[in-house]
């Protein structure tokens, strides 16, 4: 960029360092250089700057009609950032240049070049990733959501035929499908809006007293009517106590973690549910004798979209559910993680604070 400033000023450095950090980004920066730099070193100059890049070589820019030119290194931490390049149809230097000045200015001018490139790449990282996620979204939407649309598709049209008869008892066979299908839809579409909830950081809690052994059998009651491979234990001591949470968003939790176990046990077996006191907190845990996680894959389980495989196979799933639950807990004040052996099983555990001993839960609403 050239420049040819005509307005006479002397301002001082310490306006120039102020000056330098007001843009936004880095093209703001450069495209204010040429002013900032006349009003802090002197007017008459023609003024260029060039920023290096990573990849190639760094040449100087030239001022190709000047007469007489110096050029100003950018170097911050011992790397060349780039340089400034300032010149005179004059074959002298002005009279009030000054090398001094303008090296300390080229010192501020590139710690501020620095200051944007390193604000810039981790947006610019995020923002690839960002990209990188909606698209692997977009395939595990496309792939999961297949299924239950086939199975619908096919039960409906099934029902509707009208050269078929069907007894009642297939009829109602044929209807639990769509009935489990629709909601499997419906999960997906909700794990997908939570996550949207929580990356723009808009989640919200209520939290009440409510005791956890009474979700529990419900999530547990709901989920047996889906499999007859499993067995399920409730496992909590009489009093155990209260605890202070929002209970949509802790049922939730339990059916994602209760889910969880029954995909990783497919050959069926036992899943117990436990809680216990641990000082001002409960700890709750899911365990079942399933294939079990592999140690490399336990630190991803709370990845978005990870899903970890069973005997080489993908489990089915957008890889949601253990992220959101740990979003969820999080927010409750608590923690969540995972132990496990390959081919013994997995245990999730998490915490929640107990409520104030002044507080009444109320069971049937808990």
């Amino acid at each position: 960029m050239t420049t040819t400033p005509t307005k006479q000023t002397t301002a001082d450095l310490d306006d120039l360092a102020c000056a330098l950090f007001r843009p936004l980004n880095l093209d703001d920066l450069l495209a204010a250089l040429p002013g900032l730099l006349a009003a802090a070193l002197g007017d008459g100059l023609e003024w260029r700057v060039r920023i290096a890049a990573d990849d190639r070589p760094f040449e100087a820019p030239a001022l190709a009609e000047a007469r007489w030119q110096v050029s100003l290194p950018l170097r911050h931490d011992g790397r060349l950032l780039g340089a400034i390049v300032a010149g005179s149809r004059k074959a002298v230097a002005p009279d009030w240049w000054d090398e001094d000045r303008a090296g300390r200015a080229a010192s501020l001018i590139a710690a501020a070049i620095d200051h944007h490139q390193r604000a810039a790449r981790p947006a610019g990282r995020l923002a690839s990733q960002g990209a990188h996620l909606r698209s692997d979204l977009a395939a595990i939407l496309s792939h999961e959501m297949r299924t239950p649309l086939a199975s619908i598709k096919g039960y409906a049209s099934a029902l509707l035929l009208e050269d078929a008869y069907w007894d009642e008892e297939t009829r109602r066979e044929f209807l639990l499908a769509i009935d489990a299908e629709t909601d499997h839809l419906t999960q997906l579409i909700e794990d997908v809006l939570d996550a949207s909830i929580i990356e723009a950081g808009a989640l919200r809690i209520e939290p009440e007293p409510i005791l956890l052994p009474h979700m529990v059998r419900r999530a547990i009651d709901k989920l047996a009517l889906r499999t007859d491979r499993h067995r399920f234990v409730l496992s909590f001591p009489p009093d155990f106590p209260a605890v202070m949470a929002d209970a949509l968003r802790i049922d939730q939790v339990l059916s994602n973690l209760l889910d969880n176990a029954v995909k990783y046990s497919p050959q069926g077996g036992l899943i117990v549910v436990s809680g216990r006191v641990a000082g001002d907190e409960v700890v709750v845990s899911v365990a079942d004798q399933g294939i079990g996680i592999a140690p490399e894959h336990l630190n991803k389980l709370f990845e978005r979209y990870f899903r970890a495989s069973t005997n080489g196979r993908r489990v089915a799933g957008t890889g949601l559910g253990l992220p959101i639950s740990d979003a969820i807990i999080r927010a409750h004040g608590g923690r969540i993680w995972a132990e496990s052996t390959v081919g013994q099983g997995t245990v999730f555990s998490f915490t929640l604070p107990l409520a104030p001993r002044d507080t009444e839960p109320d069971p049937e609403g808990s």
